[in-house]
This record gives structure tokens, sequence and C-alpha cells, in this order.
């Protein structure tokens, strides 16, 4: 992820209009904002839709991740919008085309952090943070997640998983949840972990084989009974301490011994086979352990995926097109952005799993 975007200094001449802003820490207001002139090299998105990422929007909102000392800023990780402007050097890009954008380019009176909370944006076109073509005539709403779910995408497709496989994972907030269903797609049984009963029976319905509370005073046998000794590849979305703990303990054991006789095979052996741990959270205190608690047996493949790039955005894209992945399964809540406000205080209280914020009218 890279560091906030800093206001420029040049002045523009274009309308104010409407963002988000978050004004001061645990506070969400509504305010306009103008947004820069569109460079050589650039495209402007007129919105159509944000989605709120849970996790990290609300963290920022309470000054974590290095915001403490950004506010007031607009805030927004990611949006699906029309390109209305393209840029003399921009070639290749049309006006119309619908796009997934993420990490725009900084407005002229507003600092932002990532900044997709907002009716119009202006986007790079040269660098990492390009915009993902959708597919001409596409219902936007269908590729809200594009950005959110090529995050998990890049660690699932990195443990390589196998029909057949067993996957546990822990936490079923949208990563988490949006991991189990690329577990799924790749043809694992998936059993899931959290406290709130809803997000377990979300989970059940978009196809996961078990579903366990965190508070089940035997979660860790009921687990062991579905796994038969241990899962395969384990997801770490809770990002806590004791969830941490737990998936390090559910991983099964390489190499297995259930004889009474121990044998020492070559170590090499076992180098496409070892259990995967991933992490797919964010911590805001450290973790620490004991590398011979963390890896059972004779070890595991730990992958700390950071972000993802433009080859997971892509593929999310070509799920949804083709119908394998419906961002509806996933979406609690599409408000008008002026409610932007009550929708992260419903994700806060737990009383929403996921809010969008329609942006259509806020601009003419």
């Amino acid at each position: 992820m890279k560091p906030a975007n800093e206001p420029p200094k040049q002045d523009a001449v274009n309308t104010p209009i409407p963002a988000v802003v978050f004004s001061e820490p645990n506070k969400v207001t509504l305010s306009t904002v103008q947004r820069n002139e569109c460079g050589p090299t650039e495209v402007v998105i007129r919105t159509h839709y944000s989605i709120i990422s849970p996790g990290t929007e609300l963290r920022m909102l309470a000054g974590h991740y290095g915001a403490a000392e950004k506010f007031p800023y607009v805030p927004g990780y990611t949006s699906v919008g029309e390109i209305i402007e393209v840029g003399s050097e921009a070639k290749g890009w049309r006006v119309g085309d619908l796009v997934s954008a993420r990490n725009t380019r900084p407005l002229v009176n507003m600092r932002t952090l990532y900044g997709a909370h907002s009716a119009e944006l202006v986007a790079s076109t040269n660098d990492t943070d390009r915009p993902a073509l959708l597919p001409a005539g596409a219902e936007p709403l269908n590729y809200i997640l594009t950005e959110l779910a090529a995050i998990p995408l890049r660690g699932v497709e990195a443990a390589m998983p196998k029909p057949g496989e067993t996957a546990i994972v822990i936490g079923q907030g949208l990563i988490g949840s949006l991991s189990a269903k690329w577990l799924l797609l790749a043809g694992c049984r998936v059993a899931v972990v959290d406290m709130e009963e809803s997000r377990l029976e979300r989970a059940l319905r978009n196809g996961a084989a078990l579903a366990v509370s965190a508070a089940d005073k035997n979660l860790k046998e009921r687990l062991g009974v579905f796994t038969n000794g241990g899962a395969d590849i384990v997801v770490e979305a809770s990002g806590s301490s004791p969830g941490v703990e737990l998936a390090r303990s559910l991983l099964r054991r390489k190499p297995q011994n259930y004889s009474a006789d121990y044998t020492v095979e070559p170590i090499h052996f076992y180098g496409g086979d070892w259990p995967r741990l991933i992490f797919q959270a964010n911590y805001l205190e450290p973790v620490s352990w004991n590398p011979d608690h963390t890896a059972p047996g004779e070890g595991s493949i730990i992958i700390t995926p950071r972000d993802r790039g433009m080859e997971e955005r892509q593929r999310v894209i070509e799920h949804i097109r083709a119908g394998r992945f419906k961002s509806s399964d996933f979406l609690d809540a599409v408000l008008p952005y002026t409610e932007a406000p009550d929708a992260y205080a419903g994700l806060k209280e737990r009383r929403l799993f996921s809010a969008v914020l329609d942006w259509k009218g806020a601009t003419k």
C-alpha cells in the first residue's frame, strides 16, 4: 500500500464535488472537494459506486496505520466508475470505459488516503495503480469487489490449493469470507471460524462445509473431526493474536508419524506437500511465537501477501464476468453516498457486514 497522497500545490478550476471526509478521529462527514485537472497520462473517472473496506478504513478512522496525523482526509479504498476524460498521452483508454479504480491521484484542497469516496477521481494510467478495465456494458455494481477480492485471491493462489485439500479460514469478515470463496472455487473442503452467528450463516450459504463458533469450547476438537489431523491450508483473517495462535495449531503435521516406529525421511521428500499458513489480516499489536510450536512436524509454508497486482485484479474481473463469482453474495447494503456516516457506524457496530456507497447523481 502506498503512503498518503498529499495535496498538490497547484490550483485547479473545477466545480466542487461531494466527497466523504474523515474530519477527525472517529468522525465521518460529507464535504466538497476539488479534483485536479486531467494530466497527459491520466484519466478522469465519474464514480458510480465505492465500497468501504471494513477492516482498513475503520482502523484508519480510529487513527491507526499512520492516519493519526493526517486528518482531515478523503478515505476510500476502491471504486468503480466511468471514464469521462482522457489525457493526451493515455493511449488505449476511451471515454465511456468502465473501470475499477484504486489509490487515485491527490485532490486540490484536501488530503487523501486512497481517496475513492468522492464523486470524481483522477487516476494515473502508467503505474501499478492504473484502473482495471471492466467488460463493455457491464453492470458496475457487479464489479465493486474487484479490488478487495483480489487481495485474498493473491494469498490463496500463492498457496497453490489442490482439489480435495482441506482448508480452514479464521475470521469471516469481508476478507476472510472472500478467502473462503477462492478456496471453494479451487476445489477445497472449507471450514470457517468466527464469533458472529450471522457471519457463520453467510459462510454456509456461500458454500462452506462447516462453520464453527470461535466461542465453542470444543472448537479445536470439532475442527479436528473435519480435518482428520489438521488442515492443508489455514487462512488467518481475524487480525488478532488469538487467531494467530489458533491458526498455527490447526495445521496438519508433516511428516505425519502415526506409527510407533519413528522414521526420518529425507526432508526434500516433502517439498511439494507442506501445510500452508496464509496471513490475510493486519495486526495492531505485535505477534510472536516459538518456531518449534508454530511449524508443526518439520515445517510449514508461511505466506504473507502484502497487496494485489494487476494480474489478480484482472482474474477477479474474469471470474465475475464468467459468473463464477458474484459480488452480491458479499454485499449487505447499497446506500446513497449521503448516508456514509451511518454506513460507517453500521460497520463499526457490526449491524452491517459490508456497505457500498452509491454516487449516481452526485455530479452532472
